[in-house]
């Protein structure tokens, strides 16, 4: 698939190195689920276009030239020899349509996240990364039809206005403006699960801050738009997939 490079813009290049980086960067830390789960990015300049792995490869296995352009009727716009699974397609196409702000859009099941998107009290503000989503997150009810585009729907309508998703006995979906936001802010989405999941099995006698600590803390992270390419977070996470992981580029 080394023509792909040739038939795309040198930004639209840019974006799918940087989509082929985030999926490499997820299967070092853990955030994998075999072949499932996705991280999606629009197109840039082309808001009706979007990026998505394919359904037959793992997160390690993704590069630049192996991901699939779709526009948001369902319609493979560059042939590459492969395809993504109607399910992933659903969810983003949803949220995407849903939510014109919103640029990228991660979902996983990682233990973490799908421990305490089984616990009946969600994510609970016990970290400083938790803080970040205080009275922040929306919750989608588990559905046996949450892969269909019907039930796909129904999760973009529970997100809302809101940027986080905790999906009952599923996992986590994580926008942002930006690809950086999203893979930044489901890094702290993850540590806060796994830090959560840790405290309760030690015990149930946790310390959770007043309401008003809890929303200072959300507050002084800053609304969504700031992190992107250009974030310390991202460049250095970058250079990470460059020197670990070179044929995301590929």
């Amino acid at each position: 698939m080394s023509d792909v490079r040739q038939q795309v813009s040198e930004e639209e290049w840019r974006v799918r190195c940087e989509l082929a980086a985030s999926h490499r960067l997820l299967a070092h830390f853990g955030f994998v689920d075999l072949t499932y789960n996705h991280v999606s990015v629009r197109v840039p300049g082309m808001p009706d276009q979007f990026l998505l792995k394919a359904d037959n490869l793992l997160f390690e296995q993704v590069n630049a030239s192996n991901l699939v352009k779709y526009d948001l009727g369902g319609n493979i716009i560059l042939e590459n020899g492969y395809k993504s699974s109607m399910a992933a397609f659903n969810l983003h196409v949803s949220v995407l349509e849903a939510r014109d702000d919103i640029v990228s859009v991660i979902h996983t099941h990682t233990p973490a996240n799908l421990a305490v998107s089984a616990h009946r009290r969600g994510l609970l503000p016990i970290t400083q990364q938790a803080m970040r989503f205080f009275n922040r997150i929306a919750y989608h009810e588990n559905a046996a039809n949450d892969a269909t585009r019907e039930g796909s729907m129904d999760i973009a309508n529970a997100l809302g206005e809101k940027w986080t998703m905790l999906l009952e006995n599923h996992g986590a979906v994580v926008c942002g403006t930006t690809l950086a936001e999203a893979y930044i802010y489901h890094h702290f989405m993850e540590l806060a699960c796994r830090a959560q999941a840790a405290a309760i099995g030690a015990g149930d006698d946790l310390i959770i801050p007043p309401d008003e600590v809890c929303e200072q803390r959300a507050q002084a992270a800053g609304k969504h738009g700031v992190y992107d390419s250009d974030s310390r977070d991202w460049q250095a996470s970058m250079l990470f997939a460059d020197h670990h992981y070179p044929d995301y580029k590929f």
